[in-house]
């Protein structure tokens, strides 16, 4: 009776923004990403900048944090999820789908972008 009691509690919980009622015991994850394309921002110098789409995770995930690392002609972004660890979660793939700008400028040359695993190549003429 008890551990439904808690699992009640931990519904209700989510479906009001899915605060974590046993703490703050979270898990900060990658999300999974499924498609990314490059384009260049026409600007002098070239810039550019990823779309990304993938999947957050459950109804109780949230974007944590994106990071970016450049060396040299590579580029890794690392896009987070936050989720409770203890939580009763509906079991939907909430999407993800945004814009991000890379830092930095590119000039002529062929580099490599790879977000969450998933990679592209693409040149700058």
């Amino acid at each position: 009776m008890r551990t439904r009691a808690l699992a009640v509690t931990l519904a209700l919980a989510c479906a009001a923004g899915c605060s974590n009622p046993l703490g703050e015991h979270w898990v900060v994850e990658p999300i999974h990403v499924d498609r990314v394309e490059v384009s260049l921002i026409e600007t002098v110098p070239t810039q550019a900048a990823v779309r990304v789409t993938g999947v957050i995770g459950d109804s109780c995930a949230v974007v944590h944090s994106v990071r970016q690392e450049r060396t040299a002609n590579e580029v890794t972004v690392t896009i987070y999820r936050r989720r409770p660890l203890v939580a009763v979660c509906a079991q939907l793939a909430l999407p993800y789908n945004d814009v991000i700008r890379l830092d930095g400028v590119f000039p002529p040359g062929s580099y490599v972008v790879r977000v969450n695993g998933v990679e592209r190549a693409f040149t700058v003429p």
